[in-house]
């Protein structure tokens, strides 16, 4: 029989995280018909396939920042609309069924509408927010982070920092 062991580094990095989700806000996210989005379209999947990823990416960017939130809060946040970097084109030779393409005129953006509850489920604010970074591309973020979604994460963190840091623990 197999045994599982787990490096002390490892459970102390899986512990750390336990720990930091622990004291984090909790947040729930809800897509308001992503069919609808601006610009959400695959290239080199299935469209349902790359709308669930993407959704689940963003999500992820969410809930990464709102764990600076304090323990008991809830973060609700309702996307309308997401206009993903790049434009998926399909006049490429190696590319038959479109790539996705980043110039500098198809910046990221996404609009959304949030609450954010304290313990006691009485709101602490709320809003209409629209995200947008017309700058993405000149920063030197591309060279230092390859991950899916890099500018849209970005946008999410940006957002997240600069309406929440007064709330923050």
């Amino acid at each position: 029989m197999k045994r599982l062991t787990l490096s002390p580094v490892f459970a102390a990095l899986a512990l750390a995280g336990a720990v930091n989700l622990a004291h984090a806000a909790n947040v729930e996210v809800q897509w308001q018909d992503p069919a609808k989005f601006s610009d959400m379209r695959a290239s080199n999947e299935s469209q349902s396939r790359f709308e669930q990823r993407t959704m689940n990416t963003l999500t992820g960017f969410f809930q990464e920042e709102a764990a600076k939130l304090p323990e008991g809060q809830t973060l609700r946040i309702t996307v309308n609309n997401v206009d993903l970097a790049g434009e998926v084109e399909y006049f490429h030779r190696a590319h038959p069924f479109g790539v996705r393409v980043v110039r500098r005129v198809y910046s990221p953006s996404m609009t959304l509408s949030y609450e954010l509850l304290d313990a006691d489920k009485a709101v602490v604010s709320a809003g209409d927010a629209r995200l947008r970074d017309v700058g993405f591309d000149l920063s030197t973020l591309h060279s230092l982070n390859r991950g899916p979604l890099l500018y849209e994460g970005r946008l999410v963190k940006d957002w997240m920092r600069k309406t929440f840091e007064s709330t923050a623990s």
